[in-house]
């Protein structure tokens, strides 16, 4: 059974209410959400597991809406997933928080107590995400959308463009300023720290 069929009869398996399709949506897109969700709600693991919950929630309830010919199941629930993140990242911008470089997760607490060795992988891990801090101050939402959704999700340009509401061609524009701006900027904080 090729793809599109097989995703096709799961549709139809959610809508009948089989308790075993709601299982299998969730195993078989849960970790892609949230590894999206995470991407886009950085250092927030617990909003990001959350947004995967009403996602996946919200696609069972609503799944008489999903067109097969508009989109695959896959983009559908990416879609809805983006509306989610968007709809957290606003409440996040009204409020006020603790500023995410001076978080720590609770079982890094226990790695640091007991001594361990985390110097390596949490100054890599500091490495990455300052990184990918300065990549995303230098790109608009929707072009850091577009890269995650391309380079981290696999999605092509005609699904990205589905998921974010635009033309084909709008986000392959979307997509290759990304790149572009992505690349220019690594480039600089490459050259920054030979200095």
């Amino acid at each position: 059974m090729d793809a599109a069929a097989e995703e096709m009869r799961l549709v139809r398996r959610v809508r009948e209410a089989e308790p075993a399709a709601h299982e299998e949506l969730c195993d078989r897109f849960g970790a892609a959400l949230h590894g999206f969700a995470a991407s886009r709600l950085v250092d927030d693991e617990e909003l990001a597991e959350d947004v995967v919950v009403q996602t996946l929630a919200d696609a069972v309830r609503n799944i008489g809406h999903f067109n097969p010919r508009r989109s695959s199941l896959r983009a559908w629930l990416f879609g809805i997933a983006r509306r989610k993140i968007q709809g957290e990242r606003r409440k996040l911008l009204r409020s006020k928080s603790v500023p995410p470089s001076a978080q720590m997760w609770v079982e890094e607490l226990g790695e640091v107590a007991s001594g361990e060795d985390v110097a390596g992988g949490v100054a890599a891990r500091l490495d990455a995400r300052r990184k990918v801090a300065e990549v995303a101050r230098v790109l608009s939402d929707g072009e850091m959308e577009a890269l995650v959704l391309h380079c981290v999700d696999g999605f092509s340009v005609m699904e990205i463009g589905r998921i974010v509401g635009r033309s084909t061609r709008a986000a392959d524009s979307l997509l290759h300023r990304a790149r572009t701006k992505a690349r220019e900027r690594l480039v600089e904080l490459d050259g920054q720290a030979e200095r």
